[in-house]
Formats: structure tokens, C-alpha cells, sequence
């Protein structure tokens, strides 16, 4: 069957036009001239743009017969610099100290516990439809033809030389070797497959493979609209995960698919692509087929040869020395997630990281582990140190004992390496302001003044996100805290491509009082900030003086009710208040109180961006020691708040910002601040949500249940925006 790539539309292989959409099916459409362009050719014949559909196709030993210690050898003309250099003389050593993840889980007839459900069966003619040569695809070449096209490689042969240069890895040229072993001359192949279907661009000679060899070529699909038999067979039986939690990454002893995947032979690494993608997403490759052949894997992925190299950014002095420890910490998570597929050799190949367009770490493809291998956290502290040596410098004393100390052994346990780089992040980001930051419109974010000047940052903003929760706390029989939210996101997609055009309200309120004082306040904070922008709010973002007589106006409301019900002392009502408006790359920060608003960024880190109005914060601000100001038995006592006192006594803070880069806007109540829980553990638990492939909703929820585990004495409410720029 044929799926449109423009409306998804299933139709018939005989179909020449979607009968969904009509475009055709039969070529594609260049994307520069907009002209009809054959699948099998790799440059459209109007405009030369390039057009086909490219995979990049890893041919390596099967693990079956790596473990059965199958002697093989291939040559290959273009080179893999990032693949370790194995010996080839030393036999492999299979040890059988664990349990084989690889294997199919099996029940022993006394068993009782739930049985596995039997295989699914594979429709057959549905893999065969998208196998068989379509009537308008060129005929492929016979043996006869291609020798007569193609010349017979020999030792002393000049290197083929590349069709597609912009697609191929590497321009630098190898020699073809021969295996002596073998009588006849060695004839690269065209196609990969039987079918005719992967056709490469820069044909490689496959002969017999040595242990640990392995070689990659760009292959263009003549059937691209085609599924794959992979793709039918993931189809038929799909990964099934709990839409209500994002769910981690699982061990190959938990898939039931394994029966149905064993009775197709899928090979290993295949399910490992597509188990890993369905958790990590991006960080994995796609994977397009997978298949054995004649003791050889052969897997097709997409090409990532035009993605930035986490060296070369790693080596860019304008990098903050907070996004290298957040990029070890992520480096840490993938040791853990890859354990269980011995995939973690994918993390030691410098060459084999990459980065997406939200600057996390992705692989160039999956490299499997030796079957001898026991790697350890030593072997990944090797290759943080080769990154710093590249670069020529830590920049922490701690964070290079810490990396000596898991080169010696002395560190063996991830969660006490990433405790250390927690404190080291702690040490190294901006951690509070310190003075009252000017006001205006179209000020920046808070920076490290020796590295703002020279950063770069994309100026369009390009998607804007929300997601907030709130809980009562393990100690507390009701809910004080109260949020509102109202947003409004506007895309214009066009040939000169999307505009984005967004703006939102965010409002958080923390309550006080006696009975229900506290909920009362909180909530008419928020239905009053709400209905007073509803109507203040025009084309542009409101000035100053707007937002500061909305906050003033919504406190005499508090006051007045509390006038009215002549309550006094701690049963007068009130409540703290954080408030965010966005308009595209500008956004306002207002507050009252202690409720913080946090920004976190990729190269500067966390900043809190209020500054408590208590007293201690506000003895610290008259010059005094910070150990004495909060040696007050008051210090914690509020100094403002909306709805206790008149108008005269509220002045909220107003601060105006524009956003540079992906930024997440985090607004908190004390639930959730208290004991530095953000400070401390902001790289693990916040950070993340960075990465616009994260589900924002589900990262917040979290981060409600890590902040009642860790705090928990009081409400905890959370409110995140994520802005990202392009």
C-alpha cells in the first residue's frame, strides 16, 4: 500500500494519484522548482536541487553470529573514523555470567504467572505489496549489465568516487581491499536488497566480514511511499505505553513483542531502535528496515550526517560552563537507558553525538557493545576528559576530581555522580540576583557579564507552551495556592514559512487567613488580574503603570472584603501573587511576596528572576550580612502581599525582559521554592523540560510529586511556560 506523504492517505500500489489529496504518487515533488521528479533519481533534472529519499544504511556482523564466533570479512569504501579500533586477530569471548537480554522471555510450563500472548501473525501479502517492484519503477540492473557498467575493483583500483558528496559521511578516500580468500574479482553491489528497492548512491563492495567490522552507505528508497516490511511489522504490533505518564525507557526482557519479533527475524539492533525512539524520541535515530542477510545486518536510519556536532559546540567558547555539566548529566541518564541493550558504546564514539535543534544530545546511530565488553562509568569519564581536552580546560576544580575519581574506580555509582554535578551546576549558574534590576522595556534576561556580550541567539520566536499543577501538600487538609492561565497562540504557515504569533497571562497566587481566608484571596486575585487584562490588554504589551494599577486595583478589592468582614490580625485574608505576560519574545514579570518566577535557559542556566519581598531579603538589600539578615526570628515574614493593608502599602515589583534564546518561565509557590529545592535540583528535574520533545504537562506533574517528597509541608503549585525561538 502507498501513504500520501501529504494528506497520509492510504491507497492501492497501483494508484497513480492519492485519492485523498491527488498529488501524484508516482514522483516526488522538488521542494526548490516544485517540478515532477522520479524516485530513483537522486538530483531533479530542472534545477539539479537534490531530491530523492536518502537513508543512511549500517552494514555490520549479525550479533547471532558474533556469538557464534563466525568468522567474516567486508570491504568497505567509506571509512567509519568514529568506530573503536577492534582487534581482529582475538577470537570473540562470550561470557554467560547474566541472563541474555536479547533472548525471548520464556515460561516454564509450572509457571503461573501471566502467560505471554502468543505471536501475532504478520500479513504476509501486505509485506510482499510493499516488496515487489512497482510497474513505474526503473528495471534493475542484471549481473550482466552492472559489470559492464561498473568497474571491476581491484587492489590497485582508484576509490569510487562519491555521487553525493552533501550525503555522504566523510570525503576522505580509502582504498578497497580484497580478500584473498576469494577467487572473483569483488563487484560492488547496487542494491541492497533482493527486491531492488535501496538503491546506493556510492555502491561498497561486501564481501565476507571480520569480527567487529563494519561499513555505512547512502542508499536512495525507489519506493519511498512504500512502508517498509519493518514498518508493516511495527504497524501490525506497536509499542504500547501508558498515555498518562511518560514512560521511561524499558529492558528487552519486557517487550512481548519479542515472540512476534523473533518469528520475523528482526534483528537485534533493529528492536533496539525502535524500543529506545518509542522513550527517547529524537535522541534515536528512525530506523526505515532492518534485515539479516548471509550473517550480515544490514539496518537503514536516517541520514543525520548535516547535524551539529556536540564537539563542535562543545569547543565554542560561548558555551556557559552550566550547559557542559547539564550535557554530562545527560550523557549520565542515556549510560542508564542504554544499559540494558548493550547500546551504551553509541555514548564513547565522539563522532557519534549530535545535537538537536533544542541543544540536547542525539546519536548519529546506535552502536552496539562487543560481545567481551563490560563497560564501566570509568570507560564514560575517559570520554568526558577526551571532551575537556579538546576544549583545554574544566571549568571546575571539583567537577575535574570528580571525573579522576570515576577514571580510578573511586565513583562507581550514577546517582552519586549526579549529586556532584548537581552542586557543581549550584556552584557555576547565576544563583540570585543580587541588586534591583533597572526598569524598562525590552530588557534582557539576567547574564554572566564575561559571556553575554558575544552570544548569538535566534530572534523568532517560533512555539510557545503551558502546563501547571497544584496539590495540597502531605501536612496541609486544604488548598491555599490558586493559578489562572489564559493564552493564545496564532500560526501563519506560508512559502516563506510559520509565523508565530503568541501572547498569555499567567497568574499564581499563594493564600493566607484564617478558614477559608487564604482560598478566597487567592482566587479573586486571580479572576480579578484576569477580567482587568481582559480589558487593558490591546494590541501591545501593557506599560508599566497599566500593570501596576491592575495589581493595585485587585489589592483593594482583597482590602475592601476584608474591611467589610472587620477581620484583623491573622484572620485578615491575602495572598502572595507572580504574574507573567507574554507577547511573542517580550514578556513582563510582576510579583507581591514570596512566590518566585524562575527563567532557565541553555547557556545561562537557572535565574530567579523575584526577589523575595521578606524580611530578611530586604535587610540583605540595606547592605546586611546574609547569615544575620535570616538570623531574625521574623526573616521569613512578609513585607508585602496583596489584600491585608491598603493601597499605600503595596508596591510590586514590574520587570521587563526579551526573551534570545529557548527560555522556560517557571512560577512557584513557596511549596515548591522551600529549601532550595529549585537551586539545588533544577538541572535534573526542570532542566529537561528544555526539550520541546518532553511532554510539558507530565514534566510538571513531577515535578508537584518530587517537590511533595522532598518539601511537602505545605501547597505546592507550579506554573511553566516554555518559549522557543528559531
Amino acid at each position: 500500500m502507498l501513504t500520501c506523504p501529504d494528506c497520509r492517505s492510504i491507497n492501492p500500489p497501483n494508484h497513480n494519484f492519492c485519492q485523498g489529496c491527488g498529488r501524484s504518487l508516482k514522483h516526488h515533488t522538488c521542494n526548490n522548482c516544485r517540478g515532477a521528479v522520479d524516485f530513483d533519481l537522486e538530483n531533479c533534472p530542472q534545477c539539479n536541487g537534490i531530491a530523492g529519499t536518502y537513508w543512511r544504511a549500517i552494514i555490520e556482523l549479525a550479533a547471532d553470529n558474533q556469538s557464534q564466533g563466525v568468522d567474516m570479512k567486508i570491504t568497505q569504501l567509506e571509512p567509519v573514523p568514529n568506530f573503536p579500533e577492534q582487534s581482529q586477530s582475538a577470537a570473540p569471548v562470550a561470557y554467560n555470567t547474566e541472563p541474555n537480554p536479547w533472548e525471548s522471555p520464556m515460561l516454564q510450563e509450572s509457571d503461573e504467572s501471566p502467560k505471554i500472548p502468543p505471536s501475532l501473525t504478520v500479513d504476509q501479502t501486505a509485506i510482499e505489496s510493499n516488496l515487489e517492484p512497482d510497474f513505474w519503477d526503473s528495471q534493475p540492473l542484471g549481473t550482466t549489465e552492472f559489470s559492464q557498467i561498473l568497474p571491476i575493483v581491484t587492489a590497485d583500483s582508484e576509490p569510487i568516487p562519491a555521487a553525493a558528496a552533501e550525503l555522504s559521511s566523510t570525503d576522505k578516500e580509502v582504498n578497497i581491499e580484497v580478500n584473498p580468500s576469494v577467487d572473483l574479482p569483488l563487484v560492488a553491489t547496487v542494491y541492497l536488497d533482493k527486491q531492488s528497492r535501496y538503491r546506493q548512491i556510492d555502491p561498497v563492495t561486501i564481501q565476507l566480514l571480520v569480527t567487529g567490522d563494519s561499513c555505512q552507505t547512502i542508499v536512495i528508497d525507489r519506493q519511498p511511499f512504500c512502508n517498509s516490511p519493518l514498518e508493516t511489522l511495527i504497524k501490525q504490533d506497536p509499542i504500547i505505553s501508558d498515555k498518562n505518564v511518560e514512560h521511561q525507557p524499558r529492558s528487552p526482557e519486557e517487550y512481548q513483542q519479542w515472540q512476534t519479533w523473533d518469528a520475523n527475524d528482526v534483528p537485534k539492533v533493529a528492536r533496539a531502535y525502535i524500543a529506545l525512539r518509542a522513550s527517547l524520541s529524537s535522541t534515536i535515530p528512525q530506523i526505515k528496515d532492518g534485515w539479516n542477510d548471509d550473517g550480515k545486518t544490514i539496518s537503514l536510519v536516517e541520514d543525520r550526517n548535516h547535524w551539529t556536532q556536540l564537539l563542535d559546540r562543545w569547543n565554542d567558547p560561548q558555551i556557559s560552563s552550566t550547559q557542559i555539566v547539564y550535557w554530562l548529566d545527560r550523557t549520565l541518564k542515556l549510560w542508564v537507558d542504554l544499559e540494558p541493550w548493550k547500546m551504551r558504546q553509541s555514548l564513547l564514539e565522539l563522532n557519534n553525538l549530535l545535537l538537536d535543534e533544542d541543544s540536547t544530545i542525539c546519536f548519529q546511530r546506535l552502536c552496539p557493545e562487543s560481545i567481551d565488553s563490560k563497560l564501566q562509568l570509568a570507560d564514560l569519564a575517559k570520554l568526558w576528559r577526551k571532551l575537556f581536552d579538546r576544549s583545554g580546560s574544566i571549568p571546575s576544580a571539583p567537577l575535574d576530581e570528580s571525573i579522576t575519581a570515576m577514571e580510578k574506580g573511586e565513583l562507581a555509582r550514577i546517582e552519586e555522580v549526579r549529586s556532584r554535578l548537581q552542586q557543581i551546576a549550584y556552584e557555576l549558574e547565576p544563583r540570585s540576583l543580587t541588586s534591583p534590576l533597572l526598569t524598562g522595556a525590552s530588557q534582557e534576561l539576567p547574564t554572566n557579564s564575561q559571556e553575554a556580550p558575544t552570544i548569538v541567539f535566534a530572534k523568532k520566536l517560533i512555539d510557545l507552551e503551558d502546563a501547571a499543577a497544584t496539590h495540597t501538600g502531605k501536612k496541609r487538609d486544604h488548598n491555599e495556592d490558586c493559578f489562572g492561565i489564559v493564552s493564545r497562540i496564532d500560526r501563519t504557515d506560508s512559502p516563506k514559512g510559520r509565523n508565530v504569533s503568541a501572547r498569555g497571562l499567567y497568574i499564581l497566587c499563594d493564600g493566607m487567613g484564617g478558614h477559608a481566608g487564604g482560598e478566597i484571596a487567592s482566587a479573586m486575585t486571580v479572576d480579578s488580574l484576569r477580567d482587568y487584562f481582559d480589558i487593558h490588554w490591546g494590541d501591545t504589551l501593557p506599560d508599566e503603570e497599566t500593570i501596576r494599577n491592575g495589581i493595585i486595583a485587585t489589592n483593594e478589592a482583597v482590602f475592601d472584603l476584608n474591611q467589610k468582614n472587620a477581620s484583623s490580625g491573622n484572620g485578615r485574608m491575602g495572598t502572595t501573587l507572580v504574574l507573567v505576560l507574554v507577547q511573542d519574545r517580550d514578556i513582563v514579570v510582576a510579583h507581591v511576596g514570596d512566590s518566585r518566577c524562575y527563567a532557565i535557559t541553555p547557556s545561562q542556566g537557572s535565574i530567579q528572576l523575584t526577589i523575595d519581598h521578606e524580611v530578611g531579603q530586604q535587610q540583605i538589600l540595606r547592605g546586611v550580612d546574609p547569615e544575620i539578615a535570616y538570623g531574625r526570628p521574623d526573616s521569613y515574614q512578609l513585607t508585602q502581599a496583596i489584600g491585608p493593608r491598603d493601597r499605600n502599602y503595596i508596591a510590586p515589583d514590574i520587570r521587563f525582559f526579551e526573551l534570545q534564546e529557548d527560555t522556560l518561565i517557571v512560577l512557584a509557590s513557596d511549596g515548591l521554592t522551600d529549601n532550595q529545592l529549585v537551586e539545588t535540583h533544577w538541572l535534573t528535574n526542570i532542566a529537561p523540560l528544555l526539550s520541546h520533545h518532553t511532554n510539558l504537562q507530565n514534566g510538571v506533574d513531577r515535578l508537584i510529586d518530587f517537590a511533595n517528597d522532598y518539601n511537602g509541608h505545605d501547597n505546592i503549585t507550579a506554573l511553566v511556560i516554555r518559549a522557543r525561538l528559531g
